[in-house]
Formats: C-alpha cells, sequence, structure tokens
C-alpha cells in the first residue's frame, strides 16, 4: 500500500524453464518468451547462475580488504608511540600461528591485486558457462508484476513457474534453481524427516519431565543427597531444574529445522523461517504440552496401567492438575527470566565489549558488532504459541494458570513493542505472510483446548459436557471461513493495491541493479537508492 518504491514489486522469479529445442541460451529464451506476452511493460531479466567459485572469490578479496584496513589503522594508531612506527605482521599459516611470517599491509595489498582480476575473470565465466534453469524478470509497472505472479505461463505444472519475487537481500540463491519434481520430492523427505525428529526428541523429553523431579533424583542419584538435603537448593531445584533442563534441550533444535526447511528448495529467507518456525510449533506442541503431560502420567502410574490397562484415563485424568505446577513455573520462568534478559540484553552486550576489545580495529567493524539482530521469528512466535496452548488447555485443570498467562502477553506486548520499534533491525520485509500463518496456529491451539476441555469434562462425568461440543464445530467453520476469505490477500498482491500511484517513477536500472548478488556485481547500488 505504501507510495514508496520497492525493487520486488517491478519483479517476478521463473524457475522449471524448459531447455530450448532452437539453441537459445536460456536468458534469449526469458526475454524471447516474456516479451512475447508482455510487449509493453516488459524491461530484462537476470539469469539466474551457479555462484559457488566466484562467491569464494569474491569473500577472499572482501575479507582481505577489511584486513589491510585493519593493519593500517594500527600502523596508523602505532605512530602516536613512535613517530616511525611499527609496520604490523602476521604469519601466513593456521590461524596466523604457523608459518611464514610477512608484512600485514604488502600482503593484504598484493593479495587484492591478485585477486581483483582473478574475480572479474570468474565472473565472466560464470555469466557464460553457469546459467541455471531459472530467471528473475523485471517489469516496468507493479501491476504487471502481480499479475504475472498469479498467472499460469505454461499449460504444465512443471514448466515456466512463475512466483513473487522476494527482496533482494532475502533471495537464497542456491535453491533458485532446484526444479518442480526436486523441490517437491525434497519436501516429503523434509517432512518425513521432521516427522522422525519429533517421534525422536519424544523420549528424551519425556525421560527429562520424569528424572528430573526431586525423588527420581534421589533414587537415580544417591550421590546428590547431601545437596538436595539442604532447604534452599531443593526448593529450587523442585521449582525450576525440570523447566531449565527442558528448556535447554529445546534450544538445540530451531537452527536444525531451519537448515531443513532452506533444503526444501524454498527461495526466500522469510519462507524459509515461517517454514520452520511451524515445524517447531508442532514440534513443541506434541512434545511438550502432550510429551510432558502423557509422559508424566504414565512414568508415575506405569505399572498400575499395567496390572489395569482399563484404568488409563481415569489416571491421566487425575494426574493432570499435578501436571500443571510444572507448566504454571514454565510460564513464570519464562516471563521472569526470559523478559528480564531481553530488556537488559546483558548476553549481546558482553558479546559486543568482548568483540570490541579483541577483534574491533575500525569504526566498520564497532558498527557491525553493535548492530543488533532481527526479532527470530522462527522460535519468538512458536513460543509464544505454546504459551498460548498451554494457557488455554490448562485454564480448564487449573484456573490459576490464567493470570500467568495474562502477566506473559500482557508483559510481552509491552516489552516487544519497545523492541520491535527502538532494539531490532528486520532482515527482511514479508508484506505480513507471518499474521496467517500465526492465525492458524492460534485457530490449532484454540480446537486442541476445546478438544482437552471436552474430554476432561467428559472422564470427570460434567452432567453438561454434551453442551460444549458445537465449539470445536464453530472453530473448524470459522477457521475455513477465514482462509477462504482473507488468506489469499496474503499470498498474492491484489491488483486493486498494486495499481495504486507511486510518489515518483521509479528508475528501471536501479530497480534491475539491486538484484544483481554482491559477487556478481562490487558496486551494488543499495536499496535506499531506488527512489529516484
Amino acid at each position: 500500500m505504501s507510495a514508496g518504491i520497492r525493487a520486488e514489486q517491478f519483479a517476478v522469479l521463473v524457475r522449471d524453464i524448459p531447455s530450448s529445442s532452437e539453441g537459445y541460451s536460456t536468458k534469449q529464451q526469458v526475454d524471447s518468451f516474456f516479451r512475447q506476452i508482455y510487449p509493453e511493460t516488459y524491461y530484462k531479466s537476470i539469469v539466474v547462475t551457479e555462484n559457488k567459485a566466484v562467491c569464494k572469490i569474491y569473500e577472499e578479496l572482501e575479507d582481505c580488504k577489511k584486513k589491510v584496513a585493519r593493519a593500517e589503522i594500527i600502523y596508523g594508531n602505532s605512530k602516536e608511540v613512535n613517530p616511525e612506527g611499527v609496520r604490523p605482521t602476521h604469519r601466513t599459516g593456521l590461524l596466523g600461528l604457523i608459518g611464514k611470517k610477512v608484512d600485514s599491509i604488502e600482503y593484504y595489498n598484493k593479495k587484492i591485486t591478485e585477486l581483483t582480476p582473478k574475480l572479474e575473470a570468474a565472473q565472466k565465466v560464470t555469466l557464460k558457462d553457469k546459467q541455471q534453469r531459472s530467471a528473475l524478470v523485471f517489469f516496468t509497472n507493479r501491476v504487471t508484476a502481480a499479475a504475472a505472479a498469479q498467472s499460469a505461463h505454461a499449460r504444465m505444472i512443471d514448466t515456466w513457474t512463475v512466483i513473487d519475487a522476494p527482496e533482494p537481500r532475502q533471495l537464497l540463491w542456491t535453491n533458485l534453481h532446484k526444479t518442480f519434481y526436486e523441490r517437491e520430492v525434497r519436501q516429503y523427505v523434509v517432512y518425513f524427516i521432521v516427522f522422525m525428529t519429533i517421534c525422536f526428541y519424544m523420549i528424551p523429553i519425556g525421560l527429562i519431565s520424569a528424572f528430573t523431579t526431586l525423588p527420581n533424583l534421589r533414587k537415580l542419584l544417591p550421590f546428590l543427597k547431601p545437596i538436595l538435603d539442604i532447604t534452599s537448593v531443593r526448593t529450587v531445584l523442585g521449582a525450576y531444574l525440570p523447566q531449565i533442563a527442558l528448556i535447554v534441550f529445546l534450544a538445540l533444535l530451531p537452527k536444525f529445522l531451519l537448515f531443513l526447511s532452506k533444503a526444501e528448495g524454498i527461495p526466500s529467507q522469510s519462507h524459509a523461517e515461517r517454514a520452520a518456525s511451524g515445524k517447531y510449533f508442532y514440534f513443541i506442541v506434541l512434545n511438550v504440552f502432550i510429551g510432558v503431560t502423557i509422559g508424566g502420567t504414565l512414568f508415575d502410574s506405569f505399572k498400575d496401567i499395567q496390572k489395569n490397562p482399563d484404568s488409563i484415563t481415569q489416571k491421566l485424568a487425575a494426574s493432570l492438575p499435578g501436571n500443571a505446577t510444572f507448566f504454571l513455573t514454565f510460564v513464570a520462568l519464562k516471563f521472569f527470566v526470559g523478559y528480564g534478559l531481553e530488556l537488559s540484553r546483558i548476553v549481546p552486550l558482553i558479546i559486543f565489549h568482548l568483540k570490541r576489545k579483541f577483534l574491533c580495529k575500525t569504526e566498520g567493524d564497532v558498527k557491525e558488532a553493535w548492530l543488533p539482530s532481527d526479532l527470530g521469528y522462527a522460535t519468538r512466535i512458536p513460543n509464544d504459541m505454546l504459551i498460548l496452548t498451554i494457557t488455554l488447555c490448562y485454564s480448564v485443570i487449573a484456573p490459576l494458570i490464567l493470570p500467568f498467562g495474562a502477566v506473559y502477553f500482557g508483559l510481552g506486548w509491552l516489552v516487544f513493542r519497545n523492541q520491535v520499534l527502538k532494539v531490532y533491525v528486520p532482515k527482511y520485509e514479508s508484506y505480513g505472510k507471518m499474521w496467517p500463518h500465526m492465525h492458524v496456529r492460534i485457530l490449532a491451539a484454540l480446537l486442541l483446548f476445546q478438544a482437552t476441555m471436552l474430554g476432561y469434562f467428559g472422564v470427570k462425568q460434567f452432567l453438561y459436557t454434551p453442551i460444549i461440543f458445537p465449539l470445536p464445530i464453530m472453530t473448524i467453520i470459522f477457521s475455513f471461513v477465514c482462509s477462504k476469505k482473507f488468506y489469499r490477500f496474503f499470498q498474492s498482491t491484489a491488483l486493486e493495491v498494486a495499481s495504486q500511484e507511486l510518489k515518483e517513477t521509479p528508475n528501471m536500472e536501479i530497480v534491475y541493479n539491486s538484484f544483481i548478488p554482491p559477487c556478481m556485481n562490487a558496486d551494488k547500488v543499495p536499496e535506499e537508492q531506488l527512489n529516484v
């Protein structure tokens, strides 16, 4: 809706380009195909290339430029003590600890002189011989780009796949060339791995919830008895040990899920984070919420259930209020410790000062070390959804959890409103695509709450339980209406919106150049210069 110029609004991503039967290059084929369909608004295209080799040279060159700048600053600072100065030196071997000792400024300047023509040669080879079957296509107005992204350009689903172009800064270049069938196969393989991960993690999380209680610690680790007999230690461990163990265990997972999401062939960073967020949500709900609830019950009552299998529902209903204590302290730990660390930002502050003391030599290094991260949607959203699910489901069993949930989200609104506006720096703009992702999971949490309420009231033989039966049906109907009425607009830009006037005429050459990878164009134009 903004009148500002955004490069991605004038471009589409084209994948699954078929091989040319007439001997055309990929670029000639793309230009011919789209110029024929959009003769008045087609601008030009960038063919995706395999950039691994050229990126390696580019990164080495940039690293040398940074190091020579640091060396010159060190040399300049040494002149304040000694007018002649002391030229910095280093060793050329592993980590600068072994190998021949050389003058740093001369060495890195020589490397820059060698790498510059090497990079230019690698760029030419890449453009000529390493073209992939995908491209970025540019149009002179937003309406054509929005319409093209929503249109079928071929009769076969596995050729000429056209979608909205992501922002230049969040393109995952290594995924763009993957074919339709490769993406489909990868997606199902990743889903299977995630399923196996959920099953694998269910075992240790169930064991954590069972073994980290004080009575079990006394049995399993008798040498801890003298420590556990200290009242203050026993109180702290009894309240927080299972929760801390669970939080540490869960912290290992998000990076792995983000790696799997990127392995699906997803074209953008924001889409990969949404996919990882969805996997993480289902993982923590199935493992933390359901796993801890059922695991704790089965461990404590395994012998009784073995003697009388029919008593499992009664045992589960009787143990749920006891599990509520675990989740109540889990929520309390999240907002007491989590929000305190979030506001104080002690860990990033310590890391910054360590970097500034030992690593930063230039102003650019200091700015880079100080730059805050983004919000971290891939983990932040699933964790909030987990707290929502726990609060809703246990509100029937132990209503005392409701004020803790209210404090968590109330404080969270205040804390993260400040952090988002004044601290975090967004790494991308995805035009609100995270909201339907969250909305679906809020409704999933609501359905789980209603199912839990029905089951708990049924086991307790509550007389008016049948009155609640319409609630899940109403939730499903509401979810269906929302998906049909609203979700399409988040997936594709409405032409009504795309047709709104811009405050300036876009400079298409700058729009085009903003998508060229840095390793293919060292003089890449910053995105802020688009409004020309």
